[in-house]
């Protein structure tokens, strides 16, 4: 026997012998791994029967659709790396035979299977791929998603909305596993419209690893002819399949857009509860021609971005925290969707812009696309929405012109369009307007009214690069014209109305009254620049026209100074390259001489004007 104090001089195992040890029995357990691994491997196919995993296979679909399998081709097993039968050429039918409509047609549909579940008669499929799918799907008219059958997925579905939710481990939750398809395409009728949506070469991965289970995935396919990807998660995929509103996530790119929404909402017809979704378009153009849309009038908007989060009432949309941009042009406010008074969706709010084009913005309004219940012809934007929108921008550019602490509005129904202008500053002015469309569309023509008072007209002058003898100072103007074309399609020659300018106290530069006198004393005509020497004072200046056929036709005009009156009459081409008037200047009498009155024509190329008197003063 071994004494006490001989145990205690006995060697004790030291760290390294002990990781020897763990080392060793984990190669073991490896190598043991590894020899079940391939011996499953080389023995399953004398263990599995492969018309019994075949019978499994065609069951689990017809179990799954609810419909008539067809096998055409010839099925195969693999055993190595992964068993996995193949089955060729499968086709799903709504009903028995080929007088049954062809739902589903795979080139090749495969799954994993357990060996040892199989050996013992009941196979478990996993991983599922289909090879070149092509699905055809119907949407009826609620906006669902149509399949029919009575298989599993079905039933699920119908249980699920009978109890307002998917339950874990109920009868129906039965096992998916991940599903791969391999340059699919999926065609859908909506039977409301007869149109027909085509996803083609669609490559996608799913996980779904029970009905109950979140369903996780994401897809590359060609929408239209145009390359987009889609990522998408939902909570409880069954809910939405049947049509509820549930927890849903929702990722999509393409080269001209991209966008994504996160909260709850519904697909199958689509609609919101609450959440926050997000728009980048960099291509606007581009996206308008896939869509097959058309946007008049903002030939130079290249982007728009849009942020919001979306709550959803039982009869309205509200769209808060919205932030939105149009090139560089930015906006934020609050927007609502609800019943309008022609039975259509009335969308209203407020919207506070940096900087805002008025043109773009209402061109905006014209948006139309091809008309989905005829099958012919356009709708437009107003087709589809009423509008009562309250706007402010720190800043609005109208052609050339810049207004700053603009407050305006948009109430667009059934008949009418208008765009008012409650308050603006123009040239340290005020500017008010109001622009009607023409049929309720600005694509028509439209009606403007437009008043400005106490405006610096040099500067205005300035903005539209006017130069030569035009009236400085304040002044006040107010215009009333039409037109019959679209705006941004509008000329010159397409606009009629009348026009009135009062202006003073102020000057028109470079004309010397008494310079033109003298002159007038002694030459049938001379040309403006010769009497330049000084400035025309005037008190007040008054003139009244109209506008037909791309002219200013002055009919009247009345400037009086501190020693002269000069009345004025003519036409004035829009694009000022010229002008023709017919004046008269009176001096009037003094105490050391009488009243003299001159009469001339002034005309030629803007501004190098001429004057020819009618009568030389003596």
């Amino acid at each position: 026997m071994t004494n006490p104090a001989d145990r205690r001089k006995l060697p004790v195992p030291g760290p390294k012998r002990r990781r020897r040890a763990v080392l060793h029995l984990a190669l073991v357990g490896l190598v043991l791994l590894l020899s079940g691994f391939v011996a499953v491997r080389l023995v399953g196919p004398y263990v599995v029967s492969s018309n019994l995993v075949r019978g499994s296979m065609e069951r689990a679909i017809s179990r799954w659709s609810g419909h008539e399998v067809e096998i055409h081709g010839t099925p195969t097993i693999a055993f190595w790396p992964q068993p996995r039968i193949s089955l060729p050429d499968v086709v799903i039918r709504d009903g028995r035979g080929n007088g049954g409509k062809v739902l589903a047609e795979i080139a090749e549909l495969s799954a994993a299977f357990g060996v040892v579940q199989a050996a013992l008669g009941t196979p478990v499929f996993d991983d599922f791929r289909l090879t070149r799918p092509v699905l055809r799907l119907t949407r009826n008219g609620m906006g669902r998603l149509e399949w029919g059958g009575e298989g599993l997925l079905t039933q699920a579905i119908a249980e699920a909305r009978k109890n307002g939710a998917s339950r874990p481990g109920g009868e129906n939750d039965a096992q998916v596993g991940s599903i791969t398809i391999e340059n699919g395409r999926i065609d859908v009728l909506d039977t409301a419209s007869g149109h027909r949506l085509t996803l083609d070469s669609v490559f996608s991965d799913m996980t779904w690893p029970f009905m109950s289970a979140p369903l996780h995935g994401s897809a590359n396919l060609l929408l239209g002819g145009v390359v987009t990807r889609i990522d998408f998660s939902a909570r409880d995929p069954l809910m939405l399949f049947a049509g509820a509103v549930t927890d849903l996530e929702l990722k999509f790119a393409s080269p001209s857009a991209k966008g994504s929404f996160q909260g709850k909402a519904g697909v199958f017809p689509p609609r919101f509860a609450s959440g926050r979704m997000s728009l980048d378009v960099s291509d606007v153009h581009a996206l308008l021609a896939w869509a097959g849309m058309a946007l008049p009038g903002t030939e130079a908007l290249r982007k728009i971005s849009m942020e919001t989060t979306a709550t959803a009432d039982p009869d309205r949309l509200r769209l808060e925290d919205l932030t939105f941009s149009a090139n560089d042009a930015a906006a934020s406010g609050i927007v609502m969707i609800g019943p309008g008074k022609s039975g259509k969706p009335r969308l209203s709010g407020t919207l506070a812009f940096q900087n805002m084009d008025i043109v773009t913005f209402l061109g905006a309004f014209s948006l139309s696309a091809p008309e989905t219940t005829t099958r012919e012809g356009r709708s437009g934007l107003l087709d589809w929405l009423e509008f009562d929108l309250s706007l402010s921008a720190r800043s609005a550019t109208l052609a050339s012109l810049t207004l700053t602490d603009v407050g305006a509005s948009v109430m667009a129904t059934d008949s009418a369009l208008v765009f008012d202008i409650a308050e603006s500053t123009l040239a340290g002015g005020t500017l008010t307007g109001h622009l009607e469309g023409r049929d309720g569309a600005f694509d028509k023509g439209a009606k403007l009214d437009i008043a400005l008072s106490n405006a610096d007209l040099a500067e205005i002058e300035a903005k539209l690069a006017l130069t030569g003898p035009l009236p400085l100072g304040p002044g006040s103007l107010t215009l009333s014209a039409t037109t019959d074309v679209a705006l941004w399609s509008m000329k010159p020659t397409d606009i009629t109305g009348k026009l009135s300018l009062q202006a003073g106290p102020g000057r028109i530069s470079n004309v010397d009254a008494e310079q033109i006198e003298t002159l007038a004393r002694t030459r049938p005509f001379f040309r403006l620049s010769e009497a330049a020497k000084n400035d025309l004072s005037f008190d007040t200046l008054d003139s009244e026209a109209e506008l037909t056929g791309g002219a200013i036709d002055i009919r009247s005009g009345r400037l009086e100074g501190r020693d002269r009156i000069v009345t004025y009459s003519g036409i004035i081409p829009f694009d000022f390259k010229g002008l023709a008037l017919s004046a008269e200047m009176l001096k009037p009498a003094a105490e050391d001489q009488p009243q003299q009155k001159l009469r001339f024509f002034v005309g030629g190329s803007w501004p190098d004007l001429i004057i020819s008197p009618v009568a030389t003063l003596k």
